[in-house]
């Protein structure tokens, strides 16, 4: 007697009756006519639950001390629970089920990722949730946070705007423009576009800020390779400033900017004591946007470039800095100290890039007058 025989009486006295080898039903052979196959059998198995679960436990910052929240989440009390309360009617969770996540515990958890810069595997001891789940929240939070941008990030109306005093008193600032580079994974499409003057893929974030540091403009959405002057001159501030502005008003910004009658820049080739005086004021009263770009990235490590690349798609990288420039706004108006953890490293510091010298004649020759006359004044005041 063969032993495949002897195997076949064996599984029939077990109490079933074993298809013969290669036909239809066996394991080795083809599945019967109509019937679904083993492979589509698998994909239609469901997750079961025990009936008793255990869960990690969530942590609140309601537990801890004014001075852990402050290091662990960069903002007080007071300013997370506020933004519980504004942004509860888009974070609530819209089932029953008993142990959806609170909306306390979706912005905590949002906060943890955006202040420490590690990624979501890391954070989740500090939130007790897993990684889906925080990935889930920071989506919403980011969503959320977006749609009230405007109450936390606005330019005023050149109308009715006033000058902003300047720091070094430099005459009629309205605002001082700079560059900043968020590191990213590279893109799977158009990778070349990403990759800066550093060689690194990142975003081309312009920045606006006031004398006091208070952001007021965001421009998130040009690649690395994108030049300073080309991100300004196809965003909307500059379309609105070319229309209107107030009279003795303008931005400042360093040479990686074009001369123009509303953006001024520091000379080149300065002769005399009033034009080396007008880039020693201009230099100065920018000393505020650098100290505000460089607060970014000590308060939120998210965007620090010395702590790794965000893992995320442009899009997302462009939401996650335009919450983080929010969030600066509200510790700013709430004068919130920086508190950071003991050991941290200090900020990666981009390097200084030449500048792209502009194309002849793009500088017009009313925005050469306007920097006369500020000249002009200087001297004066050196008089």
């Amino acid at each position: 007697m063969s032993e495949a025989v002897l195997l076949l009486r064996r599984a029939r006295d077990r109490g079933g009756d074993a298809p013969a080898p290669g036909s239809a039903g066996s394991a080795g052979g083809v599945p019967a006519a109509g019937g679904p196959s083993p492979r589509r059998k698998r994909g239609r198995r469901r997750r079961f639950y025990p009936e008793h679960r255990v869960y990690r436990a969530r942590c609140s910052f309601l537990d801890l001390s004014e001075e852990q929240v402050l290091r662990r989440y960069r903002l007080d009390k007071a300013a997370i629970a506020g933004l519980c309360r504004e942004l509860g009617a888009d974070l609530e969770s819209l089932t029953g089920r008993s142990h959806a996540l609170p909306v306390a515990v979706k912005v905590t958890s949002a906060l943890t990722f955006l202040a420490s810069g590690s990624f979501q595997t890391a954070t989740r001891a500090a939130t007790g949730i897993s990684q889906s789940a925080m990935s889930n929240c920071l989506a919403q939070f980011l969503e959320a946070l977006q749609r009230r941008a405007p109450r936390y990030i606005a330019f005023p109306p050149p109308p009715a705007a006033a000058p902003a005093p300047a720091a070094a008193a430099f005459p009629g600032v309205l605002g001082l423009v700079g560059g900043m580079h968020v590191a990213l994974r590279a893109p799977s499409e158009n990778e070349p576009a990403y990759r800066n003057a550093g060689n690194y893929h990142s975003m081309n974030m312009q920045v606006v800020c006031d004398a006091a540091g208070a952001i007021t403009n965001v421009v998130a959405k040009f690649p690395g390779s994108c030049p300073n002057a080309a991100v300004l001159e196809n965003s909307a501030l500059a379309r609105l400033l070319d229309g209107a502005r107030p009279d003795g008003a303008w931005l400042l910004g360093d040479r990686s900017y074009p001369l123009k009658p509303w953006l001024m820049t520091p000379i080149a080739a300065p002769r005399g004591a009033a034009e080396e005086r007008y880039n020693a004021l201009h230099h100065r009263a920018l000393a505020a946007l650098r100290r505000t770009l460089a607060l970014l990235r000590l308060r939120f490590r998210c965007l620090d470039k010395g702590r790794g690349c965000l893992q995320y798609a442009p899009q997302k990288v462009c939401q996650i800095f335009l919450a983080c420039c929010i969030l600066h706004n509200i510790a700013l108006r709430r004068r919130m100290p920086l508190e950071l953890p003991e050991g941290l490293p200090p900020p990666e510091t981009e390097p200084d890039l030449p500048p792209l010298p502009p194309p002849p004649g793009q500088i017009s020759s009313e925005a050469r007058a306007v920097r006369a006359r500020i000249v002009q004044q200087v001297k004066d005041g050196l008089g």
